[in-house]
């Protein structure tokens, strides 16, 4: 195995490497958050959708009776 270019080294400092891996979990972790987040928002919305129709229903059965 060819031995590794000084230059290359330095970028492979063990600092350097926790460094970049801590960015990329921070990363995935802010994107789980903000995809839980939107799931939340559309689950809400999904609810709020799902009352409208019995809310309809409930009227035009109620006008209907009358």
């Amino acid at each position: 195995m060819p031995p590794v270019p000084p230059a290359l080294s330095e970028w492979l400092q063990p600092g350097l490497i926790t460094a970049a891996l801590a960015m990329i979990w921070y990363e995935v972790k802010a994107s789980e958050a903000r995809q839980g987040k939107w799931i939340d928002e559309l689950r809400a919305d999904n609810r709020s959708l799902g009352e409208k129709p019995d809310r309809l229903l409930e009227s035009l059965l109620a006008a209907r009776q009358r």
